[in-house]
């Protein structure tokens, strides 16, 4: 009778493990939306806000010589932990004149449904005009938006259905210093 009860358990245990897998897209996009979709000129407002939402730096503090002189060259890593699990990672590659770099800057997360995220995205970020790509594997999902009034400018997602089911929204733009 001991061993159904415990059974019984652990298939609640893992029904609610599997439900709680595809929890990670509103994380996802909440964080897009506040490091990446404002748009930010510089590294160093990347590394002040990936670091007040936790995010820890894979390299060394991002230095004000790094972001002297005529062109940018610069990579921002950084990875997010909590209770010991990594839960995403977020990039920031900024190249090209100091007045106007251009600038890729992706979030990623695992544990992100590949049937939500879409809507989560044109809830959230207001993107519109959904262009579904092809990929080479079914369990893979591609696609792209425009976002912005008039920018022109392009968010991507690529999201795995398959555990761990990694998902990223990227954007490139243009920096300008305000």
């Amino acid at each position: 009778m001991v061993r159904f009860a415990l059974a019984g358990f652990a298939l609640l245990a893992l029904a609610g493990a599997a439900g709680a897998e595809g929890d990670n897209g509103a994380l996802l996009v909440d964080l897009f939306a506040k490091i990446c979709a404002p748009k930010p000129a510089r590294p160093s407002q990347v590394e002040r806000i990936a670091a007040d939402l936790g995010f820890v730096s894979d390299g060394g503090p991002i230095t004000a010589e790094m972001e002297r002189g005529p062109k940018i060259d610069l990579l921002y890593s950084a990875k997010l932990i909590r209770r010991g699990e990594r839960l995403g990672s977020m990039t920031a590659y900024f190249a090209g004149p100091d007045d106007g770099p251009s600038v890729t800057c992706t979030v990623s997360a695992v544990g992100v449904s590949a049937d939500a995220l879409p809507g989560l995205i044109e809830t959230s970020l207001k993107a519109r005009e959904r262009t579904d790509k092809p990929s080479n594997n079914d369990n893979h999902r591609l696609a792209s938006w425009r976002v912005g009034a008039g920018s022109g400018d392009t968010l991507e997602m690529s999201v795995w259905r398959t555990s761990p089911q990694r998902a990223s929204i990227s954007i490139n733009y243009y920096a300008t210093k305000r």
